[in-house]
């Protein structure tokens, strides 16, 4: 899967490279689906915010920058899942709190929102849920060159993201060990150092097996979590996964 995405981010870099390219809107992005694994809420400086898998719809259009804003295209859903301290969860659509962002081209989104607004709902932790068909939309801005046609939208969230569901949104090595691999990722900001990656993996492979995902996926999380292990220090560690 990696090197599918290096190939990808290859072929991108003659348009960065180009003359004003940099200025056109960028690539669609499909997220990940939970599966039963929603991804749990980081806060710290009173932003509450999690990473989330993402995956390229448009090969011809360039990877977004680092913290390009997105938005929630029809048909996609995000839950903003909160638990409440008297042990009630609330269920809210995502796309009215949360803010989406790139992370990292277009392998890794950021989810936030205030703290202040979990708070406000007297909860105690908080995951977001990405369901099946999602995909995010770079936002558009007065004077683009090249925005988004309704053609190239239609193509990217409909017959695009439809048949990106079978490797992304169902059960499978591929989609299973990204999820994996994600929640290590956000589960580790709270819990830095290669140590704690260690028994958060422990964790996370007990977790994933209560919910049914297939032995191939773990067992191809597992490795990518111990090869990133054997580069060091924990921060290294988490830079590689």
């Amino acid at each position: 899967m990696w090197n599918r995405y290096f190939r990808s981010a290859l072929l991108t870099l003659p348009l960065l490279l180009a003359g004003g390219g940099a200025e056109a809107a960028p690539q669609i992005l499909g997220i990940v689906a939970s599966n039963g694994l929603p991804t749990p809420l980081h806060c710290a400086q009173g932003y509450c915010s999690a990473y989330l898998a993402s995956f390229c719809l448009q090969e011809a259009r360039y990877a977004p920058n680092s913290g390009s804003e997105y938005h929630l295209a029809p048909g996609g859903r995000l839950t903003l899942v909160a638990r409440l301290a008297d042990g009630r969860t609330l269920r809210l659509a995502g796309e009215a709190l949360l803010t989406i962002r790139t992370r990292s081209g277009f392998t890794t989104l950021n989810v936030s929102l205030p703290q202040a607004r979990l708070d406000a709902l007297g909860a105690t932790s908080a995951a977001v849920e990405v369901g099946p068909g999602t995909t995010v939309l770079p936002r558009a801005y007065a004077g683009d060159p090249d925005p988004q046609s309704g053609e190239e939208i239609a193509t990217a969230t409909g017959p695009m993201r439809d048949l990106a569901s079978r490797t992304f949104d169902r059960a499978g090595q591929t989609a299973d060990t990204a999820r994996l691999i994600e929640l290590v990722i956000n589960r580790s900001s709270d819990q830095p150092g290669a140590a704690a990656v260690a028994g958060l993996w422990g964790d996370i492979a007990r977790q994933a097996k209560q919910n049914g995902v297939a032995q191939p996926g773990i067992d191809a999380a597992a490795a990518i979590v111990s090869e990133c292990q054997s580069t060091g220090s924990g921060f290294t560690s988490s830079l590689c996964l």
